[in-house]
């Protein structure tokens, strides 16, 4: 194939540094193969050009080089600097904010705060909220679950102003990232109480909003102190709890796909020579418009 010697000629230093198209290269070469002028002058030129690769650099361009490396490395130390001071302030902002929100480093200091705020709910203006006594507050335990990541917290409240006792319950979450692993409420909720009734039974449940996992809990508040031992059927297993110096006691589940519901129907609270005390028993209620319900309450034994 021919081709201009000119055009040739043109290409050859670029075909030599490596720069030239494969199209250019390829003329190049064809060309060359039959011209022997054009042969001779590409012999020259591979002898006097040399790639740019192979070029030494001068010794300044060397301290250029040693320059511009210093000053990249700065430039990521300067990086690296700022990273941290972010992470430490959004951990001081994560630290500072549970102190504000109630300095919740425990389920139940996060259950204070949130019962805290439920017993607000009985007010009806923000004025008689204002005006009444703070209510007092008293954490009776707390129940975490197998894997720590969800607590039960159960307290009483006493109203001055109503001269009134509840029976509160809160869950909460311990948050693994922006809350730094402390805890966070997640709701409640809060019945009469009755010091007269010698054993209390509460089943909740609770979702994990961070690892994805529902959780329910029974729990157990005693006032009759001669119980020791509470056993109890669940989906056909039999548990058995003790209760603490406080009265209180409790266990916690994993809601599985596969649960039947949790329902217990069946139960004994025994003192330390093993007598039953109470036992749980079908029990019909009424509502105020008389309509008839079963529940099943622990009974005292006769």
């Amino acid at each position: 194939m021919k081709y201009d010697h000119e055009i040739i000629r043109d290409l050859m230093p670029l075909c030599i540094d490596g720069i030239a198209s494969e199209n250019s290269q390829k003329a190049v070469e064809e060309h060359i193969a039959e011209c022997d002028d054009c042969k001779n002058e590409w012999e020259q030129m591979k002898n006097f050009i040399k790639p740019c690769d192979n070029i030494p650099l001068p010794e300044d361009t060397a301290k250029y080089k040693a320059t511009a490396k210093r000053v990249r490395k700065h430039h990521r130390w300067v990086l690296l600097k700022i990273t941290c001071a972010v992470i430490a302030a959004l951990f001081i902002i994560g630290i500072a904010g549970n102190f504000i929100d109630g300095a919740r480093f425990t389920p139940e200091s996060a259950a204070k705060a949130q019962i805290k705020e439920m017993s607000d709910d009985f007010y009806e203006t923000p004025e008689e909220m204002h005006n009444a006594p703070e209510p007092e507050i008293t954490i009776i335990g707390t129940v975490k679950s197998n894997d720590g990541k969800v607590a039960d917290t159960f307290a009483l409240i006493y109203r001055p102003d109503l001269d009134t006792t509840l029976f509160a319950d809160s869950g909460s979450n311990r948050c693994d990232m922006m809350r730094m692993g402390l805890w966070m409420a997640n709701g409640g909720a809060f019945g009469e109480y009755d010091e007269n009734i010698g054993i209390q039974m509460s089943g909740t449940g609770h979702s994990c909003s961070y690892c994805d996992k529902n959780y329910s809990f029974v729990t157990f508040y005693v006032t009759d102190k001669q119980i020791k031992t509470i056993s109890f059927v669940r989906d056909g297993s039999t548990y058995t709890v003790y209760p603490d110096e406080k009265g209180f006691c409790g266990i916690s589940f994993e809601m599985l796909t596969d649960l039947k519901g949790g329902n217990i129907h069946e139960g004994t609270a025994t003192d330390e020579k093993g007598n039953v005390l109470y036992s749980i028993q079908e029990v019909r209620k009424k509502t105020d418009n008389n309509h008839e319900y079963t529940v099943y309450d622990w009974v005292k034994s006769e």
